[in-house]
């Protein structure tokens, strides 16, 4: 008999079976997953995907458990990417759930390719808003240190107030 290669079908039917796709917008998580003790099938998964990470760890509740292995994605382009390439092969249960993780989803664009601005003047570094980052991203640039510092002062002003009412 001979052997088989293995395809993104391959892939798709592994994910439908094993797979998890989840997103957390409160910590800002968006990932795709795949736990089993098979560490082969594990490293097939990264050679037909091409991208991911695999991690190996000992079961900690019971030492007669077998180690597991995980392939793990957490790259936004990428999940939508190989998310838009499997779909076709899903069934409506696992396809739905893909959608709804993706839905109002938007690529971003790779980082290396972002012109960097030194200082642009929209926001001063005390003000507390993330327009100026989403300006420059909206342009292709990195955002200048200012707009940085501004949204990350938006950013702890809203963690604050988040917190605070949701205790």
């Amino acid at each position: 008999m001979a052997k088989q290669t293995k395809t993104i079908e391959w892939f798709a039917g592994l994910f439908e079976g094993e797979g998890c796709i989840y997103r957390n917008d409160k910590k800002r998580i968006l990932a795709m997953t795949i736990k089993m003790t098979d560490k082969d099938v594990i490293e097939d998964i990264l050679r037909v995907t091409g991208f991911g990470r695999v991690s190996a760890r000992k079961p900690f509740s019971n030492p007669n458990w077998k180690r597991v292995y995980e392939w793990n994605l957490t790259t936004r382009n990428e999940i939508m990417d190989l998310s838009n390439e499997i779909l076709p092969f899903l069934g409506k249960r696992r396809s739905k759930k893909i959608k709804e993780v993706l839905r109002g989803l938007v690529k971003l664009p790779p980082k290396r390719k972002l012109k960097i601005v030194k200082r642009c003047g929209l926001f001063k570094p005390t003000d507390a808003t993330s327009k100026g980052s989403k300006t420059h991203l909206k342009n292709g640039e990195k955002p200048c240190n200012d707009c940085a510092t501004a949204e990350r002062n938006y950013m702890r002003k809203w963690r604050k107030a988040f917190f605070k009412a949701n205790p």
